[in-house]
């Protein structure tokens, strides 16, 4: 038995360990241990779980789930790969906390990893983390059986409970974890834009729920909103000023569905005139919201890079450069609106970032969309959408632009 500590981001990403192990196909059987398991993290391992599940690797699944981090999407997709999963829900007075990766070869070395960070975008990428790796020879499967049937006795009570679709469909319902697209009531654009009666407040479109979902034939649709006539609608990309969006009634043999799309029209994204973008929120604490990495150096025009900026050092030598401004926060779930006089946008060598103490006093979570929009040079407003609420599947319709190395989509106006 072999014992090392990675350091994580100083000498390796846990993505990469992971995703390297599971799209080798050179395991038999696979654990992923998770008793805080983020949408985030598992939507960057879905393509190599689904290659060792094509490569025969049996993937067992243990998480802890919960409304705010877990989604029936997610869960379902896990599903329809072939996972195996379990489950224990996550309560104030009930936890799991336990977090473990285990590689089984029968034939060659097997692993167990033990990582210090959450399963989240930052804690498997650049959160600062040590990561215990532990290498058994074949010559040990006495000692690496050991710690299988560890986790096994540890994970045999009632406490945790089998997954199937059903039971999935069961906790979106009951509110247990996020129901998403697939469950969402969606009002039509008329009813949003134009004003409700309420009569029409129950005059909602939702996917069918019969029978199994293909859920790869799922993710190729577009939200189901019924629009009875050509119209156009009229959305705000900055404060005072719209964007037109024309919807067209498309034919359909059978009255139950209407697809329609709301995207920006731009094909390519130009960054120099671009003065609203529309991030889904992954990477985040309590007063620091994180933008991806890959995108930063797009964002050098949209907040005044160098003129704006200075730099600092950190207590630990790290150098970052700080851009101190006003910005505006607005909550839609709550409709909580504060100014910042002295917000800062962070640039470091890994990461963009908006931090203000005002975001503590708002609340959001993994997928909730941020709308980040440049009102002049030097001031912007800071939208937090909820995806509890209706607004949140307009945005998210705009997030159409692939981030390079992500499976991550923002929009831009």
């Amino acid at each position: 038995m072999n014992v090392k500590f990675l350091n994580q981001p100083k000498d390796v990403s846990f993505i990469d360990v992971l995703t390297e192990k599971l799209s080798s196909g050179a395991f038999s059987r696979v654990w992923l241990v998770a008793g805080f398991a983020k949408d985030s993290a598992l939507d960057m391992l879905y393509d190599s779980l689904k290659i060792a599940s094509e490569k025969g690797t049996k993937i067992e699944c243990v998480f802890g789930i919960d409304k705010k981090n877990t989604s029936k999407d997610m869960m379902l997709k896990l599903l329809n790969i072939g996972c195996n999963i379990r489950f224990h829900i996550n309560a104030d007075e009930s936890k799991f906390e336990s977090r473990m990766f285990i590689f089984e070869n029968e034939n060659a070395d097997s692993y167990v990893y033990i990582p210090g960070s959450k399963l989240s975008e930052g804690g498997i990428t650049d959160n600062i983390t040590i990561i215990e790796e532990i290498t058994y020879s074949p010559d040990e499967k006495l000692d690496f059986s050991k710690v299988k049937a560890s986790l096994e006795n540890g994970i045999s009570s009632s406490d945790f409970e089998i997954l199937t679709e059903e039971k999935l469909k069961e906790l979106a319902s009951t509110g247990d974890i996020m129901a998403r697209i697939t469950e969402r009531k969606i009002p039509t654009i008329n009813e949003l834009y134009n004003g409700a009666t309420a009569d029409d407040e129950n005059k909602v479109n939702t996917y069918e729920e019969e029978g199994s979902v293909d859920f790869k034939e799922l993710l190729n649709q577009d939200i189901d909103i019924k629009i009875d006539d050509e119209e156009t609608i009229k959305v705000q990309d900055s404060l005072g000023e719209e964007v037109e969006h024309k919807i067209k009634k498309q034919s359909s043999e059978s009255e139950e569905k209407v697809i329609t799309k709301i995207i920006p029209t731009e094909k390519d994204l130009d960054f120099e005139k671009v003065n609203t973008f529309i991030i889904p929120i992954s990477n985040s604490s309590n007063d620091e919201i994180k933008i991806p990495s890959s995108i930063t150096s797009n964002l050098k025009t949209f907040f005044g890079y160098p003129e704006r900026f200075h730099m600092e050092e950190s207590d630990k030598g790290n150098l970052k450069e700080i851009q101190i401004t006003s910005i505006e926060f607005f909550s839609n779930s709550n409709n909580i609106e504060k100014i910042d006089e002295n917000a800062q946008i962070i640039f470091t060598v890994k990461t963009t970032s908006v931090k203000s103490d005002v975001l503590s006093e708002i609340s959001f979570s993994e997928g909730d969309i941020l709308r980040l929009i440049k009102k002049e040079d030097g001031k912007y407003r800071c939208e937090i959408i909820s995806k509890e609420t209706n607004e949140y599947v307009i945005w998210q319709n705009f997030c159409v632009h692939q981030i390079k190395g992500s499976t991550k989509k923002i929009g831009a106006i």
